[in-house]
């Protein structure tokens, strides 16, 4: 047996528990919401056991939006990419620098920027939608999320003047699509440039 054989099927086991731990982390992401007190003797508290030190490393202020944690997201992000480049390795017994930056460029986009403007169209679609009807229940207070978005945007486009919210608003979630747009094609460019890294 070959060394290079040999390390080849320890990433493949390497890959294969990830995929078992990040299914732990989801299981812990489900169960904190079903049962949030991590009481002893709880399913909650084993899996925290298990998990919670990991998750850990990412939770911080900056990953939170209102009453929600991102930093899971973070976590498994992180985890994915480890994952990505174990299975490569394994398949094929090498690995690239240039693969690896192409693995991170797409979990970047993946796991971070992609999820965070579909959160925030999302949330502008709602917020703009309250700001036309006048309505004040949960739609409005989904769309509250993207307030710093819309002020940062009144204040660059709009200083000094009145400008009705739903005006704001729509611009807010045209922007908000153009940049989605933008972005996503660069980091298509970019990985593939990435992928063309020989060493």
């Amino acid at each position: 047996m070959s060394g290079n054989y040999l390390l080849m099927k320890i990433a493949l086991f390497i890959s294969k528990l990830i995929t078992f731990y990040s299914f732990l982390i989801w299981i812990r992401i489900l169960l904190s919401w079903v049962n949030p007190y991590n009481r002893p003797g709880s399913l909650t508290y084993y899996f925290g056991l298990i998990v919670d030190p990991f998750l850990n490393l990412f939770r911080s202020r900056h990953f939170r939006v209102g009453m929600l944690d991102l930093s899971p997201i973070f976590a498994i992000a992180v985890l994915s990419l480890l994952q990505s480049i174990a299975n490569i390795f394994a398949s094929y017994g090498f690995i690239t620098l240039g693969l690896i930056l192409a693995l991170a460029l797409q979990t970047i986009w993946g796991y971070g920027l992609s999820f965070f403007f579909m959160f925030a169209i999302i949330s502008l679609i709602f917020r703009t939608f309250t700001s036309f009807t006048g309505s004040m229940g949960v739609m409005y207070q989904i769309g509250s999320v993207t307030a710093p978005l819309a002020n940062k945007v009144k204040s660059v486009f709009f200083k000094n003047r009145l400008v009705h919210d739903s005006t704001i608003n729509l611009i807010t979630l045209i922007i908000t699509l153009l940049l989605y747009v933008g972005s996503k094609y660069l980091f298509s460019y970019l990985i593939i440039l990435s992928q063309r890294i020989p060493f």
